[in-house]
């Protein structure tokens, strides 16, 4: 069967094309544990989340929490404001995604560059952005950082949130990262 529509792809940047899931390997790479926060709209509150990719909250498109989770429950349907672009996005409940015991309890959602994002994004019709271009640099969905490479809009995109105060600290962390087999470069999502 063939079926039309925007779908999530192994992406190699190297090469220009996508990657069959059979032609990827997983590396563990030193990497980052990023922490930030969205101020919540209409509050003073604000919600943490933590990212391996902070290049990637320009796509953000929702912030979940798990549904039983009391520390969140009064913020479900409330809203958040993704500061780097200015875009308002929703809070919502997930079970599938969230994991309340893990890290702060509520997962940035995007689901145009992570699998897991995606099928919460079929869950619940959120909106796509793909903020990549096919060499890895950021598209105009990135707004300021629009042009940069991946990993310096990365830095950017850690240097402004902390600037605005909403950055609270960056851990080192071991990841599995695929790769692909081809051109032996991480590939995206």
């Amino acid at each position: 069967m063939i079926y039309r529509g925007k779908r999530l792809v192994n992406w190699d940047t190297s090469l220009q094309t996508a990657v069959a899931d059979d032609e990827i390997f997983h590396e563990t790479v030193k990497g980052g544990f990023w922490t930030f926060r969205y101020p919540v709209k209409g509050t003073t509150e604000f919600i943490r989340f933590s990212t391996t990719r902070p290049e990637t909250m320009l796509g953000d498109t929702a912030v979940a929490v798990h549904p039983s989770d009391e520390r969140y429950k009064h913020l479900i349907g409330k809203t958040v404001t993704v500061p780097l672009v200015d875009r308002e996005i929703p809070i919502i409940a997930d079970g599938l995604l969230v994991d309340p015991a893990l890290g702060t309890g509520a997962v940035k959602v995007t689901p145009a560059h992570d699998p897991n994002d995606y099928a919460c994004g079929l869950r619940h019709n959120l909106p796509m952005i793909n903020i990549l271009n096919p060499d890895g640099t950021i598209n105009g969905n990135g707004g300021p950082y629009a042009g940069l490479d991946r990993y310096e809009a990365r830095k950017r995109v850690t240097d402004d949130m902390e600037k605005l105060e909403l950055f609270d600290g960056r851990e080192d962390r071991e990841i599995e990262l695929a790769h692909s087999d081809r051109s032996k470069t991480p590939v995206e999502p």
